[in-house]
């Protein structure tokens, strides 16, 4: 069984049990996922010595060690980060946490080291970030979908050496993780050959590619080993022969507002893909900076998703970049939402609105749907559609399968085929024209 079929209460049982001895949910929290990094450090041949010391001490030393692999893993020994040291465990609340991750390994299998069930499991272990920060992780079938209508092409225009991407509420690094996969390996389009991924040198220049920014220093932190451990798998090494030099961009800053951190500069990116949280600012305070900030769209008791809208497509895209995001669709529905989309969405080129409501995405109770920007000015008169008809009958037991999923991917691939056939008749008809 893997982590990610257990119900919620399982994850509540075992923090509860360690947040008895610590005293703080959070800190409970931490000390359980932290134990299950270390295991997947260690299971999985990335932690730079083969044995894992034992207990809450060992716990620290591996941290430690791990922190010591690469510059960007610093957060782990870091105890504004990670309080443990200062919240030390007795033997109780430690025998409760081995026990769990003994039953449920945070883990993939052999051929996927990228850390998905890690992802998934801070969110299903910190109420905190759930409930405060609205966390929820996005599924890596829709992580794919998103990336297929902002990345990819975005490679396609400026060429894969060129893109850089930012995920401006990275979570755990869904999003950036299979984004690194991509600049890595771009997919193979007409007759130029496939690249090669698996170098040094390719994934170099995937880990320069991928930004991530987010609130939650220890989900940044998350995203940061992801990344390196996706690296490291790839290049058949431990997290520490990485060579430090190479970075990894992700760090831990509120993007809607803070103007000065240097991965948030504007017009950087040439694809912003985002999974933004979806509720209002509980307090009064960044509820009033965000709606001043963003007043074109920060309307009412408005979605948080709004203005990371507004971020991606004034700030942070260069000009002509691609923007897309899985966001709430309570947009069309509700008055906060009614500036933003007769005011706001009209000045740029719309390019793909996706209904994805009917679509099972676990974790995801509101409905939602997918919307494709460029950073530009609108260009012709057509905006590609798709609109649901119905939900699925019953949850499927693999998500990524669902009939309704699966239509929407269909209908996806179908328009992506006609408008590169459509493309490629325009450039014969051109050269033909040159020719004659």
């Amino acid at each position: 069984m893997t982590t990610r079929t257990l119900p919620p209460a399982a994850y509540d049982k075992v923090t509860a049990t360690v947040g008895r001895d610590t005293g703080e949910q959070r800190t409970a929290t931490l000390w359980t996922h932290a134990a299950a990094l270390v295991r997947h450090a260690h299971d999985h041949g990335l932690a730079p010595t083969d044995d894992r010391p034992a207990g809450p001490d060992g716990l620290l030393k591996s941290l430690e060690s791990l922190a010591d692999c690469h510059p960007s893993l610093a957060p782990l020994a870091d105890p504004a980060v990670l309080p443990l040291w200062e919240q030390p465990l007795n033997a109780t609340a430690w025998a409760a946490i081995e026990e769990f991750w003994d039953r449920h390994p945070a883990l993939e299998d052999e051929h996927r080291v990228d850390g998905y069930a890690l992802g998934d499991t801070y969110q299903l272990l910190s109420e905190e970030a759930r409930k405060g920060r609205a966390l929820c992780q996005t599924p890596p079938w829709v992580a794919r979908l998103l990336l297929r209508l902002s990345l990819e092409p975005a490679m396609e225009e400026w060429g894969p050496a060129n893109v850089r991407m930012i995920d401006p509420a990275c979570g755990t690094g869904h999003i950036a993780v299979a984004a690194f996969h991509m600049t890595r390996v771009p997919p193979v389009r007409g007759r130029r050959p496939a690249p090669v991924g698996h170098g040094p040198q390719a994934v170099e220049r995937a880990l320069a590619a991928v930004t991530g920014v987010d609130l939650d220093a220890y989900a940044v932190a998350l995203t940061a080993y992801r990344l390196l451990a996706s690296s490291a798998s790839v290049l058949g090494v431990s997290l520490d022969r990485v060579p430090a030099s190479w970075p990894v961009n992700v760090t831990a800053a509120d993007s809607l507002l803070d103007r000065t951190e240097p991965l948030l500069a504007a017009g950087t990116y040439h694809a912003c893909v985002a999974n933004p949280p979806y509720i209002t600012p509980k307090d009064p305070v960044v509820r009033d900076q965000v709606r001043a900030a963003y007043p074109q769209v920060a309307a009412g008791k408005y979605s948080l998703a709004l203005p990371f809208t507004a971020l991606m497509l004034e700030h942070l895209a260069v000009p002509d970049g691609f923007v897309a995001q899985l966001t709430a669709n309570s947009f069309m529905k509700r008055e906060f939402g009614r500036r933003y989309v007769t005011e706001f969405l009209p000045r740029f080129d719309a390019r793909w609105i996706i209904d994805t409501s009917g679509a099972y995405i676990p974790g995801h109770g509101t409905p939602t749907c997918i919307l494709v920007h460029r950073a530009r000015p609108p260009v012709g008169d057509t905006v590609t559609v798709v609109r649901g008809n119905r939900g699925e009958p019953h949850i499927p037991e693999d998500p990524a399968q669902g009939l309704v999923w699966r239509a929407i991917e269909e209908a996806v691939d179908s328009r992506l085929a006609w408008d590169r056939f459509q493309a490629g008749a325009d450039l014969a008809r051109r050269d033909g024209g040159d020719t004659a």
